[in-house]
């Protein structure tokens, strides 16, 4: 019987900080379990690498391509297996592991809800990157994780891309981020600490008809912030300062603040940015029952907190009379 093994990762969810991680700043993400993705390795003649659902080229009519690629994209997982592949390779020659040679096939699977910012693809690469540690048994720490699937991203694929996604998916558990620039000089990753209590009353919402990838909105911060725009300087400043302040708030069990807090981060956001009007009034329709919200990180996808059962149930009434998605997440703790 053939051996195998499977690499799994969640989507993840950026509670409070800047919009990228990119620019020097701080956030607070967290990954939840309702929904994964999953690469399945198994022992084979040679190196194969499987297609998945949204890879296939072929389609029943018209208007099934067109809802296809309106949803999806133009890029299916494969391309994602094969880059992740290589720079596993790249790295296991830098420091001299030396791999077995029995061969094997990667497949993969996912539910994850794409092009609304939950960061799905990097959640392939997490899973399959975790999948090829375990088939030839390198061991990889949660910060090292993370930084070989934003390779991934960003050196094979040329694919706009912070560390913020891969770091909570590599730690599997809510982490307090700053990226400030003076660590990375003295150590190859950031500032990564788990945060000390259990976040509680989070939820998250998303429209599929809002979707749209995090390329679109995030291209230009980056540029603005390179070319020393005041206004972006300034705004980065300020989430840093909206991050230190949630995780006190979340230290001393201040859900007032912590709801300011997350308002205001998306405030900024959209007085500095140009948003999609419908993903502006998601955020004010949530808004309107008392809860905090803001994007979950490109657009489509929005999260915040409730303060009681009363305004989660007003909540849930004006999202779904509006057929938007809500969950209440569950939000991975890996020891």
């Amino acid at each position: 019987m053939a051996q195998g093994v499977i690499g799994i990762a969640y989507p993840r969810a950026a509670l409070i900080g800047n919009p990228s991680d990119g620019f020097g700043g701080m956030t607070i993400a967290f990954v939840f379990s309702d929904f994964n993705a999953q690469v399945i390795l198994e022992e084979h003649t040679g190196i194969e690498v499987f297609p998945g659902k949204v890879d296939h080229l072929k389609w029943n009519d018209l208007d099934t391509f067109e809802t296809s690629v309106s949803s999806m994209g133009y890029y299916g997982g494969i391309r994602l297996l094969k880059a992740s592949l290589l720079i596993f390779i790249k790295h296991c020659k830098q420091h001299d592991l030396e791999l077995h040679k029995r061969g094997f096939k990667l497949s993969y699977t996912t539910n994850i809800p794409v092009l609304l910012g939950l960061s799905g693809s990097s959640a392939i690469i997490s899973a399959c990157l975790r999948a090829l540690g375990n088939w030839y048994g390198v061991k990889m720490e949660p910060w090292l994780l993370a930084n070989l699937a934003w390779q991934v991203e960003t050196t094979e694929l040329g694919i706009p891309a912070g560390l913020q996604d891969r770091v909570a998916q590599a730690y599997n558990f809510p982490v307090f981020m700053d990226f400030d620039e003076s660590h990375f000089n003295a150590n190859p990753y950031g500032m990564y600490e788990r945060l000390k209590r259990p976040l509680k009353n989070v939820y998250i919402a998303y429209s599929s008809t809002l979707a749209e990838g995090s390329e679109i909105t995030h291209n230009n911060l980056r540029e603005r912030f390179e070319a020393g725009e005041t206004q972006m300087l300034e705004a980065v400043e300020t989430w840093k300062s909206l991050t230190v302040a949630f995780k006190k708030a979340l230290e001393a069990d201040d859900m007032n603040l912590m709801n300011e807090c997350i308002n205001a981060n998306f405030d900024l956001r959209n007085k500095i940015c140009t948003l999609h009007p419908k993903q502006i009034e998601l955020v004010l329709l949530a808004r309107k029952s008392g809860a905090s919200a803001k994007f979950c990180g490109s657009g489509g996808a929005i999260i915040g907190m409730y303060k009681d059962e009363a305004t989660l149930a007003q909540l849930k009434q004006d999202l779904e009379a509006s057929q938007v998605n809500i969950l209440l997440p569950q939000i991975v703790y890996s020891p």
